[in-house]
């Protein structure tokens, strides 16, 4: 693709786990580095490495990231795991990936305003109420049977203040009730 468009009109970013091993209380910096090699492999150069992990990732392993992946040292953004989606952005943002891809393109944008989401996260954690909502369901058990619909019942529950509370079963466990499994 950055052949057929420009590299000036393409970038690659690749989201990246860096493991924490507890026994010797680091990161691993090796399995980004051997993705990274993998994407070399088919002609991808990532520009952007988000490293995910369960804990940031100390400023000289990403670093060393840098270095053995051929990226720029402010293009190697830790990304913590978080309990919610909507605190990414500000994640994200707090480590200047906004303000490089602009740079990148050439783009003269405007400081992001995270209000909104930032509304979103408050009220995520301020419901007004909460509701129970049974699911039935064959493949109930499967984390991501259900899917799209539990996310949606989550964005539902998010837009009205109401936290959602999911109880579910599965269908040959239910005989004659439907309000409770």
């Amino acid at each position: 693709m950055a052949v057929e468009i420009g590299r000036e009109h393409t970038l690659f970013m690749h989201l990246t786990l860096v493991p924490y091993m507890a026994a010797s209380g680091e990161v691993k910096t090796k399995p980004t580095q051997h993705s990274v090699k993998e994407l070399l492999s088919i002609g991808i150069q990532p520009d952007i490495l988000i490293c995910r992990s369960d804990r940031a990732v100390p400023a000289n392993e990403r670093a060393k990231i840098a270095l053995f992946c051929n990226v720029p040292e402010k293009a190697v953004i830790s990304l913590k795991d978080v309990d919610s989606i909507y605190k990414i952005p500000g994640l994200l943002k707090s480590q200047g990936l906004d303000d490089y891809i602009c740079k990148r393109f050439s783009l003269n944008c405007p400081e992001a305003n995270l209000s909104e989401w930032e509304q979103v996260i408050f009220e995520e954690a301020n419901p007004v109420s909460e509701v129970t909502i049974g699911m039935v369901g064959k493949y109930i058990e499967l984390p991501d049977a259900y899917k799209s619909v539990i996310e949606a019942l989550k964005h539902g529950g998010l837009k009205n203040s109401v936290c959602i509370r999911q109880d579910s079963c599965q269908r040959q466990h239910q005989t004659d009730r439907f309000t409770r499994c």
